[in-house]
């Protein structure tokens, strides 16, 4: 990025941190850092520093117009969040489009990758705090900041529960240095240290265990399959042997969590099995999605091809009286909102975004420590989305924008290795 490489990038990497260890917290003082870092860009560019591969960013406009179209169809049908979502729609993804357009070398990537890391071990401290201010009190008032997080936690009988708005941080961020242990240290190009990478993974799968997040557990508990099978089609050799000892570790710290922390093994299975149970009340959570699921299901069926519009609300579900166009099950309340074409436009967009990262990472293996942890980590949090709308905020739409950005800064700086 060529703000002003000795601040710019720093200020960037900043801002990131922020969005990371608060998300959709301290909104004021973080859009006012947000225009320094608007100020200094336009400052220290003229137009010719924003470079964009063609098709990246041809896809981006095409995104931001059906969003338009979806959010017009909206307006006319006077959905009551028509204009409320165009900032997660257009405004957004235009901020971040504009902010690929300076990733011009994969060098402008990786200090917002190893940000990926730290940012995770910073908001598991955070939350070790607000536990550890929960039960025994901290030396100083954080009571506003652990609001600012909702953060709530649950003990007893061997069983925990636990809540915080960074806690998706936390799971994205496991992810991402799971994929990074299983990726050949000949191919890791990002020069992280081992120790805080194993270290990072550590602290972060105790804090998914103890969280009771059931779809994290899910989605966790398959992610070593997904990693091993995304390498697999890239072509590299896994050399299972070199796993061994990590997972015979993994059991040990896991069954000595357990039984230190007395932690009810029935109650576990419980939650578990509890996941897959939509017909039962006595299952709140899930039953109330089921509800969800029929009332968006019969609203896209009277507007099948473009939705309701964005910002509509279904009849016979409200799930939250100030946003009513708001809904647990992302993907049904997108297929009610924009309909089939809308589901083929952003689908087909962010399959264009693993397909694409896949096949630079074939034709050169060096690509895999920039792409890979990123592309793992997407499907992982995409999977998560469906049934917790974390992509409704701008806090969570990086997810997304950074795979493009590093697949802009790649496709930019070697072109010819990878066309």
């Amino acid at each position: 990025m060529t703000i002003n490489r000795s601040i710019g990038n720093k200020i960037i990497c900043v801002f990131f941190f922020l969005m990371l260890i608060l998300p959709a917290s301290f909104q004021a003082p973080r859009g006012i850092l947000l225009l320094i870092i608007l100020v200094l860009i336009l400052v220290n560019n003229s137009f010719s520093s924003f470079r964009y591969d063609k098709l990246l960013l041809n896809i981006g406009l095409v995104n931001i117009f059906f969003s338009f179209v979806f959010i017009l169809n909206g307006i006319v049908r006077a959905a009551p969040g028509a204009i409320s979502v165009t900032t997660v729609y257009i405004v957004w993804p235009i901020l971040y489009l504009y902010f690929i357009g300076l990733s011009n070398k994969k060098e402008d990537i990786i200090p917002l990758l190893k940000v990926i890391i730290f940012g995770g071990l910073a908001s598991a401290a955070l939350i070790v705090i607000f536990i550890f201010n929960n039960f025994f009190g901290f030396p100083i008032d954080i009571s506003y900041l652990v609001k600012s997080q909702d953060f709530g936690v649950f003990w007893e009988g061997g069983a925990t529960e636990l809540n915080s708005m960074n806690l998706a941080t936390v799971f994205y961020t496991f992810i991402f240095v799971l994929t990074l242990i299983f990726i050949p240290e000949k191919f890791n190009d990002l020069r992280i240290s081992k120790n805080l990478i194993r270290f990072t993974l550590i602290v972060s799968l105790f804090l998914i265990f103890i969280s009771a997040r059931r779809a994290f557990w899910l989605v966790c508990g398959i992610s070593p399959v997904l990693i091993m099978l995304l390498l697999k089609i890239i072509g590299i050799d896994l050399g299972l042997k070199r796993f061994i000892i990590p997972v015979s570790l993994f059991f040990v710290v896991a069954l000595t969590t357990i039984t230190y922390m007395a932690i009810d093994n029935d109650n576990l299975i419980t939650e578990l099995n509890s996941s897959f149970e939509f017909d039962n009340p006595e299952a709140e959570s899930n039953y109330l999605r089921k509800e969800q699921f029929d009332a968006l299901i019969h609203g896209w069926e009277d507007n099948w091809l473009i939705g309701a519009g964005l910002g509509a609300s279904a009849k016979g579900s409200v799930r939250d009286e100030n946003a009513t166009w708001a809904y647990e099950l992302s993907y049904i309340a997108l297929l009610f909102h924009t309909g089939i074409l809308g589901i083929i436009v952003y689908g087909t967009s962010v399959i264009w975004i693993m397909y694409k990262s896949i096949m630079i990472c074939r034709k050169n293996k060096y690509y895999i420590s920039y792409l890979l942890p990123q592309i793992t980590a997407l499907i992982c949090f995409l999977l998560v989305n469906a049934s917790n709308p974390y992509l409704s905020k701008f806090d969570y739409l990086w997810t997304i924008f950074l795979p493009l950005a590093t697949l802009n800064a790649i496709k930019l700086e070697s072109k010819d290795k990878i066309d």
